[in-house]
């Protein structure tokens, strides 16, 4: 009857239902999808984490160098973080796996990089340091010095004033820390001839003084003459010549 074959449709229907969802999470299943592979972290290459740099010659650049794969063989892509902050800041992006950057003496330098495929997944390195030496720290500090021709010595105190410069006697150590046991000089450093000079200073009173002499960049130790003028009624003079050596203590 047909009320019969109503119920019999009507039966069968919630298992119709369930073959057409099956067949379409079976398609769904069966479907593929394709990974992409980002940057693996970035290791530091160079240089070393924490390492101190010794600059040769007149050079004030440094290379920074890492590596990271990745296995779709995208081209690098990467944001370098580079300043004297912990957090430091953008600095470049750069197509490449090294970036030359500026450093100065005695600067502690903080740096690290996100690399980005070419899907926007970026991976970020940890962040490193490295330290540049500085060859004049050897010189900062108390120096006994000998001056034979007055046969005495005396402390005096070296600070650093450039990255090439010294400073002696700052009017703080007392009436003796200064260039011949009183006054105030710059010595200019030469750390590739190893030699030192104080260009002939003014120092006020009709007096004036100049040296120079080398330097052991090992020791901190300073050997050179000085000569010391006198300027009265307008006539100048030499009132002293000698050696000075310096010794770090």
């Amino acid at each position: 009857s047909d009320m019969k074959r109503k119920n019999i449709i009507l039966a069968m229907l919630p298992i119709i239902l369930a073959i057409i969802v099956l067949q379409s999470c079976t398609k769904e299943d069966s479907a593929t999808f394709t990974i992409y592979n980002a940057f693996t972290e970035p290791t530091v290459v160079a240089p070393v984490d924490g390492i101190t740099v010794k600059l040769t010659g007149t050079t004030t650049t440094l290379d920074l160098k890492w590596a990271t794969t990745n296995a779709d063989n995208a081209s690098p892509l990467a944001d370098v973080y580079f300043g004297t902050t912990a957090v430091p800041p953008l600095y470049k992006s750069v197509s490449a796996l090294l970036l030359n950057v500026p450093v100065v003496t005695g600067i502690t330098y903080y740096w690290y990089v996100v690399m980005t495929d070419t899907h926007g997944v970026r991976t970020t390195s940890p962040t490193w340091s490295f330290t540049i030496f500085d060859p004049l720290a050897i010189f900062v500090g108390t120096y006994n010095v000998d001056e034979p021709a007055e046969g005495w010595n005396y402390d005096v105190s070296f600070i650093k004033s450039s990255a090439t410069t010294l400073h002696i006697g700052n009017g703080t150590a007392g009436a003796y820390d200064g260039w011949w046991a009183s006054w105030g000089a710059t010595f200019t450093l030469d750390l590739t001839a190893n030699t030192y000079t104080m260009a002939k200073t003014d120092f006020g009173g009709g007096y004036a003084g100049q040296e120079s002499g080398t330097i052991n960049q090992t020791t901190g130790k300073m050997v050179g003459t000085y000569t010391v003028w006198q300027t009265k009624s307008g006539v100048t003079n030499i009132i002293e010549e000698g050696d000075h050596t310096y010794t770090k203590k």
